[in-house]
């Protein structure tokens, strides 16, 4: 159960409509995920909080309870998602249609307490976004932000080398590499909060063999991957928990060595290797990514036939678990190690009747005992003993698991010089952006 006392300052937070954000603005706010139960819902469900748990101390206090204790960095950083965010209860109920909680009409407007609030938007095209009036912290000098959705890399670049626009944040490398001598720009990375990965069936011959599985991971040219395919957008890791998150492990034990990889092939019965059906992306870095790998599991007998798929049918088929091999990203649902040890570890049933039914299920990767433990230590308050359960489920993963990760997708940023203080972030999970000068 955690107390939540309001947050005062000498001017208290107000909304976009200058109304004062209130105890019961909290509760509205997270009542009304739970009833709605959109997409990112379970992000707050999966801790047993209905509306009941939600409660109105006083004025100045909310009261939240969680079915079971947990790890206070798992609650709050599912807390600090933008499901949860805090919405002005007068405002959204203003304009609720056919009991959508104002759903609808948030799509286009704001409702919240932030820097920035929307002032136009044409879906797909731009979005206008206007200083808040009413914001408690400091004033942004900059009263107007206008985002474009420019999709094509090479146009960003252009729109930014024109003076068009001021930032671009979908660069490509040799976008930046030229970019680098412009004197009027100014151009970074920042890592996101995603893994690559190449996942095998567990339920595939041989990949239900372990040493068929450690023979690719050793049969893998990750340098060759770094540098010729991603170009440096890539910071190379083999566990599942990336630098900068709790609990990171810096094992890094698979190395191109096809020695090896032959002899494990041998070691499991094939020393001819076998015939292997890969899935990817259709496009780029996916297809390039696919095309290495092939090329490097050839080198120890093992033939691998490229499918490339669009989204919808490379989710479709994953899903269905009717495939041999794939390569595909996880992207973090929120800032924990709990957001990836669940759908990389937790399987406790092979079934439809699964609690978690995401990479671990889909792989067959499945462990009722190495289920609980990962819950254990999402629920550990222990900081020491949480990070060295950690430690351990990175391991077992990397030992015995049924993945080879591949790396950290950097983000590629261009800044117009003449734009001070903006820093990188991992991930748009944080809240708090430094002051454009």
């Amino acid at each position: 159960m955690y107390l939540f006392p309001k947050r005062c300052s000498s001017q208290d937070a107000q909304f976009v409509s200058g109304n004062p954000v209130s105890a019961d603005d909290v509760v509205f706010s997270l009542s009304r995920v739970i009833v709605l139960n959109g997409d990112m819902a379970w992000l707050l469900k999966q801790f047993g909080i209905t509306e009941a748990s939600i409660v109105k101390i006083d004025d100045d206090t909310v009261q939240i309870g969680l079915q079971k204790q947990y790890a206070p960095g798992v609650f709050f950083a599912c807390l600090a998602h933008a499901v949860a965010s805090i919405l002005d209860q007068e405002l959204v109920l203003e304009h609720e249609e056919n009991g959508d909680l104002g759903q609808s009409w948030l799509k286009d407007h704001s409702a919240g307490s932030g820097r920035f609030i929307v002032a136009e938007r044409e879906q797909g095209k731009e979005t206008i976004l206007t200083a808040n009036p009413y914001y408690s912290k400091k004033v942004a000098p900059i009263q107007k932000v206008i985002v474009k959705n420019i999709e094509e890399p090479i146009e960003q670049a252009v729109s930014l080398e024109q003076g068009e626009i001021d930032i671009a944040w979908d660069l490509q490398p040799d976008d930046v590499m030229r970019m680098e001598s412009d004197p009027q720009l100014q151009t970074f990375s920042a890592p996101l909060f995603q893994l690559r990965y190449v996942a095998m069936n567990m339920t595939h011959p041989p990949f239900d063999k372990p040493e068929v599985r450690d023979a690719v991971r050793y049969s893998i040219d990750y340098d060759g991957i770094m540098e010729y395919i991603l170009q440096g957008i890539g910071t190379k890791i083999q566990t599942i928990i990336p630098q900068g998150v709790f609990g990171y492990n810096p094992a890094m034990p698979y190395q191109l060595d096809l020695a090896k990889a032959k002899q494990l092939l041998q070691d499991a019965g094939y020393p001819n290797g076998f015939e292997v059906e890969f899935i990817c992306l259709n496009h780029s870095p996916w297809l390039d990514m696919a095309m290495k790998i092939k090329s490097d599991l050839a080198n120890v007998g093992i033939q691998v036939t490229v499918n490339p798929l669009d989204y919808s049918q490379m989710v479709k088929k994953v899903m269905s678990r009717e495939y041999q091999m794939f390569l595909l990203r996880w992207g973090f649902d929120y800032v924990d190690p709990d957001a990836v040890a669940k759908p990389f570890v937790h399987c406790d049933s092979d079934g439809e009747d699964a609690t978690v039914k995401i990479l671990a299920w889909v792989t067959h990767y499945c462990d009722r005992e190495r289920s609980k433990f990962v819950e254990d230590a999402a629920q550990e308050l222990d900081t020491a003993k949480r990070e060295e359960m950690y430690r351990q489920i990175t391991n077992e993963v990397l030992d015995n698991g049924p993945y080879a990760i591949l790396d950290v997708p950097q983000k590629l940023f261009a800044v117009r010089q003449d734009i001070k203080d903006l820093i990188s972030m991992p991930s748009l999970l944080s809240n708090e952006f430094p002051v454009l000068k």
